[in-house]
């Protein structure tokens, strides 16, 4: 079997790899680290391999830092057992079997750009200099820490030492302070802020946290099923500590889920009930009177009506009569 059209997809031992898709060369290949694409998969009698393995052709790009093209060449060298440049490395077609190369998800597609927030601090002062930043998921987190910081810095640091200069000067924002002294800015300085930014989440991080949220939600459900239990009395508090943060819990517990067939039941048949209504509320915006004629080139259109007396007071006319408010 050979495949080679783009998006044309292959599953091997759970994993799924697509042709025309993004990659990176794992520790279990020369070329670790290196991104590339797959350019087609052969499996059965059409492999060019004795591997039991299906084989994976890739195409992979230059690397761009220069640590880079020097350790493939390094790794390419030893192989080889002489001296190889980057000239001398085949990159286009490489056969590849599937623990050699991590799929990568599409960075355009298939992500999720949450905000967050960076705490900035800078300072120069009596010589010496330093900056520090912090990376917070919310703005509450980050601005309290920016509180507390300067607030620091007002009662004990290096503002105190600058306040009673003429040429102290001072600027804040609700997410930004600084203050310095004019003219001697690279001497005298202290500058701390939040700044807001998106970043690019991957499925493979947001599925991390789900994880982590399910299994602090696992450890409150059986936190409040045993908190009336005599049989805690018989624990320590070391002991029951330990036990309520075990995270063999979760473990257990999905793992009892996993086998429990009236509980997979219940819930599919719960996705069903709840899906078919969905499927009937949006058909039942499909569902129009006999009469109505769609307005044009609108993609949301009203009905242009036929004429009757009806159509004023039909909320689907695009000239319906306005009524009076009444109280």
């Amino acid at each position: 079997m050979i495949i080679n059209r783009i998006g044309a997809e292959f599953e091997y031992e759970g994993t799924t790899y697509v042709v025309g898709a993004p990659i990176v060369g794992t520790s279990g290949s020369e070329y670790e680290g290196l991104y590339g694409t797959i350019t087609e998969i052969r499996d059965g009698e059409d492999k060019e391999t004795e591997n039991e393995t299906p084989d994976i052709y890739c195409s992979f790009e230059v690397p761009a830092l220069p640590y880079e093209v020097k350790k493939l060449e390094d790794v390419f060298s030893e192989l080889y057992g002489q001296k190889k440049t980057i000239d001398d490395i085949i990159l286009d077609f490489v056969i590849m079997a599937p623990s050699m190369v991590e799929p990568l998800d599409d960075l355009k597609e298939c992500r999720q750009h949450p905000r967050i927030y960076i705490l900035l601090e800078d300072w120069a002062v009596d010589g010496e200099q330093g900056n520090s930043s912090e990376v917070y998921t919310d703005f509450n987190d980050a601005k309290r820490l920016l509180v507390q910081k300067l607030k620091e810095e007002q009662e004990s640091g290096c503002i105190p030492q600058w306040t009673d200069n003429e040429k102290f000067v001072e600027y804040s924002t609700e997410s930004l302070y600084e203050c310095y002294i004019d003219g001697e800015h690279c001497e005298s300085h202290y500058h701390i802020a939040i700044i807001s930014q998106q970043i690019c989440v991957s499925s493979r991080f947001v599925r991390e946290m789900a994880e982590i949220y399910k299994t602090s939600c696992q450890l409150e459900d059986f936190v409040s099923q045993i908190s009336d239990w005599d049989e805690l009395d018989k624990l320590t508090n070391e002991q029951y500590n330990r036990m309520i943060q075990d995270p063999h819990f979760p473990e257990r517990l999905q793992n009892k889920l996993g086998k429990n067939d009236s509980y997979w039941e219940s819930y599919w048949q719960t996705v069903s009930e709840v899906a078919h209504e969905f499927v009937d509320e949006y058909l039942k915006e499909n569902t129009h009177p006999d009469c109505y004629t769609p307005e044009q080139d609108n993609p949301y259109p009203l009905c242009v009506g036929n004429g009757s007396e009806a159509c004023k007071e039909c909320c689907l006319y695009a000239k319906m009569e306005a009524r009076p408010w009444e109280p």
